[in-house]
């Protein structure tokens, strides 16, 4: 059963997590599914950055709606989700990501990959898989995972180490539910001037050691850039709703194709309930829908972002100016010769947003990344230089 997490007691902030006690280890009858766009790079350079955000929310509220809450392990990327799946919902899963793949690929264009690997088999292979969790906001609760599991099922995956691990388009039984996904917010420029999204991989087998070197570059970020709230790239000043291409994606998203009756239905309702939000943010207005109070919509928004995380890499998405930036940079640079780390990095000049809520409760996730292709693009530079150490 999934009690096996909701049971876990969350840490009160994300520091914590590497200054505190032990994470758990995942039970071996556990499973990892990972999620990806296949050629993300060169979407993202064709300026196709917020479809594939798009695709990864949709698999993370897919999933969502299995489990019927949100209160369960994944961790988002930017151009995919890792999720940790107990055995009695991963067939109910697998059709569901088997659905998402179909829908990404006939209203997006995009490849998606998906694969799902035995926790016990990776433990088998001497790989270690420890996770634990913080309390974001009195809506979200955020997963972090530990060890080096993750990275093998990957590689696994990739290399297609064992087809069965690959999941197919064929094993659709029931189709995925997106209800709860929403795309309504234009990208948030900089408040500072810079939007840094951040890639840290300790180079080190050691956990402890681990944990040491990512609470060094935490409390490095607060010395350069400053508290939390200094950080954050959401500002309540600097929401605004979308009035076009977005609205067009989410609807894209729940029908599954540009044209007819029912994507121009979809697309007018969700105009209508956007023009009402505007109305009720503008004028202070205290309508409800569920838990949300609309007039204050951009505190949610703030509140529940998950801005940054740890899945055996530090992801970060940072708000600041250029000095910070090259003071980070420098910093980095250090530990990275030391031989502590590796890193990637990607500015941009604004962050994006893409919200998962899990409808009839008040379980949400506002994700950010930064625009352009933000955490794909520092990927893509992180593993230019693990190239290397290889």
């Amino acid at each position: 059963m999934d009690d096996f997490y909701k049971n876990l007691k969350p840490s009160p902030d994300f520091k914590n997590l590497f200054e505190g006690s032990m994470p758990t280890k995942v039970p071996d009858d556990w499973f990892i599914l990972i999620t990806d766009i296949v050629g993300s790079t060169k979407a993202i350079e064709e300026g196709r950055y917020k479809d594939v955000n798009t695709a990864g929310g949709l698999t993370a509220i897919a999933v969502a709606n299995v489990y019927g809450h949100m209160d369960f392990p994944f961790v988002f990327g930017g151009d995919g989700v890792t999720f940790l799946l107990p055995i009695n919902l991963l067939f109910p899963i697998r059709s569901a990501i088997a659905d998402t793949i179909s829908q990404v690929q006939s209203a997006f264009g995009l490849e998606m990959r998906a694969g799902i690997v035995p926790v016990q088999e990776l433990y088998h292979a001497g790989a270690e898989l420890f996770l634990s969790k913080f309390r974001a906001s009195d809506h979200y609760v955020q997963c972090s995972l530990f060890g080096d599991a993750l990275p093998l099922a990957e590689k696994w995956i990739k290399e297609g180490k064992d087809e069965s691990y690959l999941v197919r388009v064929n094993e659709k039984i029931m189709p995925a539910d997106f209800t709860g996904f929403t795309c309504r917010w234009k990208d948030i420029p900089s408040e500072r001037g810079e939007i840094v999204s951040l890639i840290v991989k300790p180079i080190h087998k050691d956990f402890e050691v681990c944990k040491k070197i990512v609470t060094r570059v935490l409390n490095f970020i607060r010395s350069e850039y400053g508290e939390e709230v200094d950080y954050h790239p959401l500002r309540v000043t600097n929401i605004e709703l979308d009035s076009g291409p977005y609205l067009r994606n989410e609807a894209l998203a729940r029908v599954g194709k540009a044209s007819g009756f029912k994507f121009y239905r979809t697309l007018f309702e969700i105009w209508i309930e956007r023009t009402v939000m505007a109305i009720a943010m503008k004028f202070g207005i205290p309508l409800r829908s569920g838990h949300y109070s609309l007039n204050k919509l951009k505190d949610y928004q703030v509140l529940s972002a998950d801005f940054r995380k740890y899945d055996g890499t530090l992801k970060m998405v940072i708000d600041g100016s250029k000095q910070h930036r090259e003071g980070l940079v420098k910093f980095l640079d250090q530990l990275e010769k030391e031989g502590l780390l590796c890193y990637g990095i990607y500015t941009s000049n604004r962050s994006l947003m893409t919200c998962v809520l899990k409808v009839a409760s008040s379980e949400e996730v506002h994700f950010v990344d930064g625009a352009d292709g933000g955490f794909a693009m520092a990927a893509k530079s992180l593993k230019e230089k693990l190239k290397v150490l290889v």
